[in-house]
């Protein structure tokens, strides 16, 4: 069977690779925008090159537009016109969207997928209730684009389990827990660890680390908050902060007024290969995310990697955390927002070397045998086959 996937979420190159190991990766065709904003701007994203990339204009980068807000997130007008070229050459039976069931974006294509007769697959990362999500006006045209692209769907691909309970409490049809992509365990080697530490001039340092968007959800200020005291235990460490967002200035403020600098490395945002040599020269990784706004973390892919690196975690019991972090045995996760817990899990990990390896070696087998990218795009090969069989 020939699926089209359609979408700005594989233009990531790390995303898209997962595909490489699909059973049959000459089936699967990628409509792709020409170019991907991210960061407001401050990441640019192109598109892998392929004999079956196509390449659309995309539009509406953020969430943050005026009366729209987010509803068109990653809009391919070229759609339709893609699709009906890609039905007679390649032959087309399944549609597969990456965009959440709330956006318009992801019902414009299933529109068009049932327009020329295809089957039509929807994902979603959401892990909290549609129903203390969606209130008032907004909320009610969200509710109705939300059942639109359920009846236009054939499956549903949820990004974690809670998502998928979510989903199942509204739609009978075929659902199933798979990320957007697996991790790459080949690229992420633990040999390797230690080999950088000279490249940042690390050497003989505990190598506390945090790699993502700098934002106020993620809590990056709590573990800068309690790095200051773990300091005054552990003195030859350092932290570093690799990523950008809308928080970048509160961070760097708060860095500079608790007289962190000497002790602190920041970096932007970062290149996979970069984040490679990043977390070769770390000891452990930190990800404090809580929830904010509406929102809870809903994978982290950081993590992951870091984890096939073999870092322990130490995060927080927030969102779908704990389906990539086990709880004293691939990491340590505390309860959000939560200064001394922090404080107290980063110092018995930096002082603690043996339970460090035994974290860390646990971590790298969780997620080789749960998220690597032959297990993750052997679950899609099966997933969309069963949606192919489906009546």
């Amino acid at each position: 069977m020939n699926i089209l996937i359609a979408g700005y979420a594989y233009i990531k190159e790390n995303y898209f690779n997962t595909f490489k190991f699909y059973p049959s990766p000459g089936s699967i065709s990628f409509l792709l925008p020409k170019i991907w904003k991210a960061k407001d701007g401050k990441v640019v994203f192109h598109p892998p090159k392929g004999q079956n990339v196509f390449l659309s204009k995309a539009y509406f980068y953020h969430s943050r537009y005026s009366l729209v807000g987010g509803l068109l997130k990653g809009w391919l007008p070229a759609f339709p016109f893609v699709l009906w070229r890609l039905k007679k050459k390649k032959k087309i039976k399944l549609v597969f969207s990456p965009s959440e069931p709330i956006l318009l974006t992801t019902l414009y294509q299933g529109f068009w997928s049932k327009c020329f007769g295809l089957k039509h697959i929807i994902f979603t990362w959401e892990n909290i209730s549609y129903k203390k999500k969606l209130r008032g006006f907004t909320g009610l045209i969200k509710k109705l684009i939300l059942w639109l692209n359920i009846y236009y769907s054939d499956g549903i691909i949820c990004g974690n389990k809670k998502a998928e309970a979510i989903i199942r409490d509204l739609t009978k049809k075929p659902t199933i827990v798979i990320p957007l992509s697996g991790v790459d365990e080949d690229f992420f080697k633990p040999e390797e660890r230690g080999s950088s530490k000279e490249k940042y001039n690390l050497t003989n340092k505990i190598v506390f680390t945090f790699v993502g968007a700098i934002g106020h959800r993620k809590g990056i200020h709590i573990a800068i908050e309690a790095f200051k005291d773990v300091v005054k235990e552990i003195p030859n460490t350092q932290f570093i902060i690799a990523g950008s967002g809308e928080y970048d200035n509160e961070i760097d403020e708060l860095i500079k007024t608790l007289n962190l600098g000497e002790y602190i490395i920041r970096m932007p945002w970062v290149s996979h290969s970069e984040l490679h040599h990043i977390l070769s020269a770390s000891d452990i990784f930190i990800y404090p995310s809580f929830s904010y706004g509406g929102w809870e973390e809903q994978f982290g892919y950081s993590m992951a990697e870091a984890s096939l690196m073999e870092l322990p975690i130490i995060s927080t019991l927030s969102g779908s955390i704990n389906e990539v972090v086990i709880d004293r045995e691939t990491g340590i996760l505390v309860k959000p927002e939560d200064v001394q817990s922090l404080k107290e899990a980063m110092t018995e990990l930096g002082q603690n070397e043996d339970l460090r390896h035994k974290m860390g070696k646990a971590g790298r087998n969780y997620i080789v045998n749960n998220f690597s990218n032959k297990i993750v795009a052997g679950k899609f090969y099966e997933f969309f086959k069963k949606i192919n069989l489906h009546s």
